[in-house]
């Protein structure tokens, strides 16, 4: 009789191990795991576009923004799990009235370039219209830098009345959008 009431409690330890190892696995797929491609950057469009915005205004500084993409960009990729990433910096604009979280890549000459997201972001990209993803290509000496944008002031609003500080989801929204280039 004592044996099985042993076991049942072992089964029921197991259990619960089980459901808060599957919790966790599903919650680390949410919101760390870059798996959905959102955007294909189009390295050989942006630099014809950046040359031509040379020859219009040569002081000028080089930027192209891409605010929309199509619906063939997006998708489940295992390419967001393979390909190298080289991330430069992140922080908060400087413009008081709505504070967006950006992330800076570097993305080498001649390489195809994609942009991957969580779960999470990919599902409010989708259901939310009126922040739009945005990216800005910049050329440098060395390839392309990108900086995506990511409209979410709402964290740091947050952050700032809980902590004091609007720095406080800052590793969590870097690791939201990733791109990753061809090795």
């Amino acid at each position: 009789m004592k044996e099985i009431f042993i076991s049942d409690k072992i089964k029921r330890r197991g259990l619960k191990i089980i459901t808060l190892s599957a919790i966790s696995l599903g919650l680390f797929t949410c919101l760390l795991a870059d798996v959905f491609r959102t955007r294909i950057i189009n390295v050989d469009k942006l630099l014809k576009q950046l040359e031509e915005k040379q020859v219009d205004n040569p002081r000028l500084i080089q930027k192209i923004a891409v605010q929309r993409g199509f619906e063939y960009e997006k998708g489940l990729d295992f390419k967001c799990l393979s390909w190298t990433t080289y991330p430069v910096s992140s922080g908060w604009t400087n413009e008081i009235s709505d504070r967006d979280f950006f992330i800076d890549f570097y993305i080498p000459p001649n390489k195809k370039a994609i942009i991957c997201t969580t779960p999470v972001l990919a599902a409010a990209l989708t259901a939310e219209t009126q922040k739009p993803f945005l990216y800005e290509v910049y050329p440098t000496d060395y390839g392309l830098r990108v900086r995506i944008t990511i409209g979410l002031s709402e964290v740091a609003d947050a952050c700032k009345s809980l902590t004091g500080n609007v720095n406080c989801a800052n590793s969590i929204l870097s690791r939201q959008v990733i791109v990753r280039y061809e090795p």
